[in-house]
């Protein structure tokens, strides 16, 4: 969900929102449509020594070294990146980095009235990942926020600098 500058969502004239599903370890989640970039085939990715748990490594994308972070480290899921298939390009804080996944299933318009905010038995820190749970045709989809999944220095270690932005 896009935001405008007073922070307020921007839909579409239908009330619709746009995400790309994927999924990790059997479960769908989605993301928005404008923060993606693209979708590879997951290359070879490189490990980054002493690197943050969350980020996988980094990978060359036609020249661009970007990190790869991985959701289940994040999210505890358990399972392994190696079944991963792609690798999903965004937007994340303003940089570019990528997520591991083990497919991407299709881009899809929700309206908001089918997302919810997650049930109130959901707690602990990693709820503030969560920005909603969309009720599909055939199943449900949990809604991302990256930019809250993610520390800004996390992001940084593997973009261009270490801890201290050298």
């Amino acid at each position: 969900m896009s935001e405008s500058e007073g922070g307020a969502k921007l839909l579409g004239d239908d009330g619709e929102l746009q995400f790309v599903l994927f999924e990790i370890e059997g479960v769908t989640y989605g993301v928005e449509v404008e923060r993606v970039l693209e979708i590879v085939l997951r290359p070879e990715v490189s490990r980054v020594p002493s690197a943050v748990d969350c980020v996988e490594g980094v990978i060359n994308l036609r020249g661009t070294v970007l990190p790869v972070l991985d959701l289940r480290r994040r999210f505890r899921l358990g399972g392994d990146a190696a079944r991963a298939t792609h690798v999903v390009i965004l937007q994340l804080q303003g940089a570019l980095a990528g997520i591991s996944v083990d497919g991407v299933s299709q881009v899809v318009r929700i309206p908001v009235a089918a997302i919810e905010p997650p049930p109130a038995a959901i707690t602990g820190p990693q709820v503030r990942y969560i920005e909603g749970i969309a009720k599909l045709e055939t199943k449900l989809c949990v809604l991302l926020d990256l930019d809250r999944a993610f520390d800004p220095g996390e992001i940084a270690l593997t973009a261009g600098g270490d801890q201290d932005g050298r």
